[in-house]
């Protein structure tokens, strides 16, 4: 029996594309499914540089993506190299 994937009442989630116009078309789909684990990360509250380095390594790029798409999202530096994100919206 396959599984049927189940439906949103939010719709289908947003694709966040990489901005780098250089992207390699095989890695958009990789870059865009970051996007969406960090958006999806910052929206259950803050993280640190530490967590987001969980969904990617360059989170930094992925948080300029977001930021692109119209995501406000402020960044605070902490001690010992820490640096907290939080997502505050869209503009």
């Amino acid at each position: 029996m396959e599984a049927k994937q189940q439906l949103s009442l939010f719709g289908p989630p947003k694709i966040i594309p990489p901005r780098d116009p250089n992207t390699n078309t095989t890695d958009e789909h990789r870059l865009s499914g970051q996007n969406k684990l960090i958006l999806d990360a910052l929206a259950d509250g803050p993280k640190t540089n530490k967590q987001l380095a969980f969904f990617s390594l360059k989170y930094t790029s992925r948080i300029s993506d977001l930021r692109a798409a119209g995501y406000v999202i402020d960044c605070e530096r902490l001690q010992g190299g820490l640096t907290l994100y939080r997502l505050k919206g869209t503009a």
